[in-house]
């Protein structure tokens, strides 16, 4: 997979290179450092169906180019200065370009599909599922903007809708292009699952590291001061105490996870091995057993 992943670097580099305004920022370290976790996932589930390498770069670098595209956008709306330690693009370029270039990168991403030699026809459907991932994501973020803080019993639902719409739809966005390719289901509805339930679980530790501040480029308590529905932030005005809300939290970001992985269990070893080795670990909370003095922070 390293090699592939540095064949995606070097496609997304180009990408940037080949165009007169992105070519500015084809060093800005804001694109270059994050894990890739999308490419990851499109690459690793392409090999347990057997899908060509340049398909799967195709659909990895479409996907990614809307990650960054995504992640612009966030910043713009929360008005966050830093992002993975460095200034984000509005900060650094301002709100108007800011803006600008994330609707560029969206261009791109269909571009990148136009591109690809595959059959027409196909190539029609990705930019389908592209666009309904689109429409999935804003249609999320809308939510997060609006979201009921009013029924505590209904917390955990619309929380999973609000990430599962605006984190899940570039999270399994390549299940659903593979799955395309090969013309078969591939455990397509297992897999969306899966995805999906991984996408909310990695938005609980996102919102863990903004409460906590323990992450770089986050600044401690962000989501509180932008009015978001930072999980954490959403059970303070329980009856729980802090730690009850911590292993509350905890318990049902375990829930997702084991799903997921049981989901899996009928699937080829390599979805497995995925989510083992590099999804389960990579949404892993922090422990904060005994330090109540720490997950008071940021608690109304």
């Amino acid at each position: 997979m390293s090699t592939a992943l540095s064949r995606l670097e070097w496609r997304l580099r180009a990408s940037f290179c080949n165009d007169p305004i992105l070519a500015e920022l084809s060093d800005d370290d804001y694109f270059w450092s994050g894990h890739n976790i999308r490419g990851k996932i499109c690459l690793g589930l392409g090999y347990a169906y057997n899908i060509p390498e340049d398909i799967l770069l195709d659909i990895a670098a479409s996907t990614q180019l809307l990650h960054d595209a995504s992640l612009i956008h966030d910043d713009l709306i929360d008005e966050d200065s830093e992002r993975r330690g460095v200034q984000t693009i509005w900060k650094k370029y301002g709100k108007a370009k800011a803006l600008l270039i994330g609707d560029l990168l969206i261009a791109k991403a269909y571009e990148t599909v136009g591109l690809s030699k595959e059959d027409p026809t196909l190539k029609l459907s990705w930019m389908n599922e592209i666009s309904c991932a689109v429409n999935s994501a804003v249609s999320g973020a809308f939510t997060e903007l609006e979201f009921n803080y009013s029924d505590e019993a209904s917390i955990l639902e619309n929380y999973y809708t609000m990430s599962s719409l605006k984190t899940g739809a570039l999270f399994a966005l390549p299940v659903r292009c593979i799955a395309l390719f090969t013309k078969k289901s591939i455990h397509t509805s297992c897999l969306n699952k899966i995805l999906l339930n991984i996408a909310v679980a990695y938005q609980i530790k996102d919102d863990q590291c903004d409460f906590l501040g323990s992450e770089a480029g986050l600044q401690m308590s962000s989501d509180l001061k932008n009015g978001r529905p930072n999980i954490y932030n959403l059970y303070s005005q329980s009856k729980m105490s802090s730690a009850e809300i911590f292993n509350h939290i905890q318990d049902y970001h375990d829930s997702l996870v084991c799903q997921s992985f049981k989901l899996s269990e009928s699937m080829p070893k390599q979805v497995r091995l995925l989510l083992d080795d590099l999804l389960i670990p990579f949404v892993a909370l922090k422990s904060l057993a005994s330090n109540d003095k720490e997950i008071s922070v940021g608690l109304l």
